[in-house]
């Protein structure tokens, strides 16, 4: 009998007296019983959450695609609103621009940080259906004395999951199973490398 096997078979022999004692082995069991309870759950709701988030994103990009080799024209309204929700990506104080469109031009009104501008002309001119855009802005150094300008305001940060703070269900997914891949990979280099020698 090797010491491996004693240590276990004590581990084994701890862990149900621990489990089974008459004084407290009832509350254990079911603090162990909850737990497993509330993982199986949580797992579960994870899995949900990933599948929704893949069905989303793939129906997403589907329509992307579709509408990337689309030639349909788009009424101002829409293109008007695909504007607005671009701008927050973009500059800091989205509130302060004025949107107009009309027939495909896009008009951009309102004070703005000069280092700003580009990315807002930019971002607009991006978006789909967009034919023109006029640059109407008031470019300012800094935000004293402009009412508009005032606040903490931040741009809405990076749009590639990998880059935010909090991934989304599916990027959490496919980074879990890239880091297990490989580990698995380099486990079986290892040993590999260790019949070789």
């Amino acid at each position: 009998m090797s010491t491996r096997d004693v240590l276990a078979g004590a581990g084994i022999g701890a862990a149900l007296a621990f489990m089974f004692d008459p004084a407290g082995g009832g509350r254990r069991r079911a603090l162990a019983r909850d737990k497993a309870v509330r993982a199986t759950r949580k797992t579960r709701d994870g899995l949900d959450a990933t599948a929704r988030d893949m069905a989303q994103r793939a129906r997403g990009i589907a329509a992307a695609s579709r509408g990337r080799w689309s030639n349909e024209t788009v009424d101002d309204v829409r293109l008007l609103e695909r504007v607005r929700a671009k701008l927050g990506r973009a500059c800091s104080h989205p509130r302060a621009i004025d949107v107009e469109v009309r027939e495909g031009e896009v008009t951009l009104r309102g004070p703005i940080l000069a280092g700003e501008v580009d990315d807002l002309l930019a971002t607009a001119e991006a978006v789909r259906g967009v034919r023109a855009v006029v640059n109407e802005l008031d470019p300012h150094e800094d935000a004293s004395g402009i009412p508009s300008l005032q606040g903490e305001g931040r741009t809405a940060g990076p749009s590639l999951d990998i880059m935010q703070h909090n991934w989304a269900p599916a990027t959490r997914a496919l980074v879990t199973a890239g880091i297990v891949a490989t580990g698995v990979y380099l486990a079986s280099y290892a040993r590999r490398d260790a019949h070789a020698a």
